[in-house]
């Protein structure tokens, strides 16, 4: 987890680093409560517990209500990484600081813990996943509204010269133009690290001879001299997109976390195309694999991102 603790010494420098998590007992005033989530209209969590206060601030565990849309909790010394083969998301207990992909966002209210789980306030969770979350006090339940990256982040434009995309406008640095790479030339390089273990959130491979997806995408572009963000959310912001039909090898592909609801595809894996239906991919043992582009990963594939002339 030590990346993890790199970026928010890196990005969230208010406050200092987050310590280990101390469990806390709700304010007075605060009323537990079980309550259903609503997921992009579904209901897949019927016995959730959230806190509500007197004022109707209401407090939400985060690992039930990301875990419909297949994002996992990654934990250590008080940070919390949230995403599936790398960090979508990263918040720390007690600090209003957070990173959506390589975005600093800041958070209406901290995330809290609350005797053994993480809660977040309704409204800082709606802030962290870019999308509305509403609370049904009749109900006693949760609406989360569909996030679909194909739609925040399709057509962007061409790299930017750092990366440095804000998810949550449209706003972005200058346009450099992308740079002139020998295609084969990254894919055989990419292949150079075929057996390479994966490790979530691992540093850079210098350190841990290690990689997660994004971070082998990375090492893999940094060798061509394109400079690409540290999460596989940053890096489908930028480039030219390609659909399924017209990859290139040396594109990048992304895909969407495999949850029952497809209405929330989410970027959470990013791979390299190798030509001939085939892409270099790294999310578990035996890590850097060239895998075939099969029914599966086409069912999972949101978009292609040209990142090189």
């Amino acid at each position: 987890m030590s990346l993890l603790l790199a970026l928010v010494l890196a990005m969230l420098t208010a406050g200092g680093c987050g310590g280990p998590r101390a469990n806390r007992e709700p304010d007075a005033g605060m009323q537990q409560r079980t309550a259903s989530l609503m997921v992009a209209g579904r209901t897949n969590v019927y016995r959730m517990p959230v806190y509500e206060e007197a004022g109707g601030r209401v407090w939400v565990p985060v690992a039930e209500a990301v875990r419909p849309m297949g994002l996992k909790l990654h934990e250590a010394n008080g940070i919390t990484a949230i995403g599936d083969t790398d960090a979508a998301y990263v918040i720390r207990t007690d600090s209003s600081q957070a990173l959506a992909g390589d975005s600093k966002i800041v958070l209406p209210q901290a995330p809290r813990q609350l005797g053994n789980k993480l809660y977040m306030t309704k409204q800082s969770l709606a802030r962290l996943l870019g999308t509305n979350v509403d609370w049904d006090s009749k109900l006693y339940r949760l609406n989360v509204d569909a996030i679909d990256d194909r739609e925040m982040f399709n057509a962007r434009g061409r790299v930017t010269a750092k990366g440095m995309v804000d998810a949550k406008s449209d706003s972005m640095q200058p346009l450099a133009a992308a740079p002139e790479v020998d295609e084969n030339a990254v894919v055989e390089y990419a292949k150079g690290f075929l057996g390479t273990p994966y490790q979530f959130g691992a540093e850079a491979y210098a350190q841990s001879r290690k990689f997660d997806c994004s971070s082998f995408t990375r090492h893999v572009f940094d060798r061509f001299g394109v400079d690409l963000p540290r999460s596989s959310r940053a890096q489908s912001q930028l480039g030219t997109t390609v659909e399924e039909n017209d990859l290139r090898p040396g594109d990048l592909m992304f895909f969407y976390t495999p949850n029952r609801y497809e209405s929330n595809k989410i970027v959470g894996h990013v791979g390299l195309y190798a030509g001939n239906g085939k892409f270099i991919q790294t999310y578990g043992d035996p890590g850097v694999v060239v895998s075939d582009f099969n029914a599966y990963w086409q069912g999972r594939f949101l978009f292609g991102k040209r990142v090189s002339q």
